[in-house]
């Protein structure tokens, strides 16, 4: 009986971690209730801004991660150069480049918004010995005094995803977008850091939702 229930204890404890540590999700999605064939044979992964650092950051880890799920995937850099000027690229120019890769999909990724919050933390309470007398006898006591506060600035960066379908015939004005997801970064470290936090979301999301098929 003892063992048994030790036994149920100690898978309790597991399914809880498992559950506690289960795969990052993203804050927001939304997908095109006639999206079915999930099925991709070559996507391009394409960081939307002027950052070149940032863009190949966010690129290279994606497609890192969607090779590892058996995705074959490019770096949107390689596709679509950057050119130093806005609207350079036409839909004829998208088109064209998409049929000579041979994509049938795109997913983009864009920083969105910002937004800085500040938050107000109270200082530590420490104690401050004092002495008095009460007759001829020395007596001790503690004064608790609370130190300064201070505030501490937290930023955030909201990032959205956008996946294309361009299977089939593409035209000026078709509707491609199948899906879309938002994540929200908070005061990540470094570049690297928050690349690989975002990218490993998406790529939790698009497989274990099936918005993008392995098989």
């Amino acid at each position: 009986m003892k063992i048994c229930k030790l036994f149920l204890l100690i898978l309790t404890f597991v399914l809880l971690s498992l559950s506690a540590c289960g795969p990052a999700k993203m804050n927001a999605t939304w997908s095109n209730p006639n999206y079915e064939d999930k099925s991709y044979s070559k996507i391009a992964v394409v960081g939307i801004g002027k950052d070149i650092d940032a863009r190949t950051s966010f690129e290279n880890t994606a497609v890192q991660l969607l090779k590892e799920k058996g995705i074959n995937a490019v770096e949107g850099i390689t596709v679509f150069p950057p050119t130093g000027l806005e609207e350079a690229y036409t839909a004829e120019d998208y088109i064209r480049i998409i049929t000579q890769f041979n994509l049938d999909g795109i997913i983009t990724m864009a920083l969105v918004d910002t937004a800085e919050s500040k938050q107000y933390t109270q200082g530590e309470i420490y104690t401050i010995p004092r002495y008095y007398r009460v007759g001829k006898y020395l007596v001790r006591s503690n004064l608790a005094v609370r130190g300064a506060g201070y505030y501490t600035t937290s930023k955030s960066y909201l990032i959205e995803a956008i996946l294309y379908n361009l299977k089939g015939e593409l035209k000026e004005g078709k509707e491609t977008i199948v899906w879309t997801g938002q994540s929200t970064l908070i005061n990540p470290s470094s570049l690297s850091t928050a690349a690989k936090s975002f990218t490993k979301r998406l790529v939790n999301e698009l497989i274990n939702e099936r918005v993008i098929n392995t098989e």
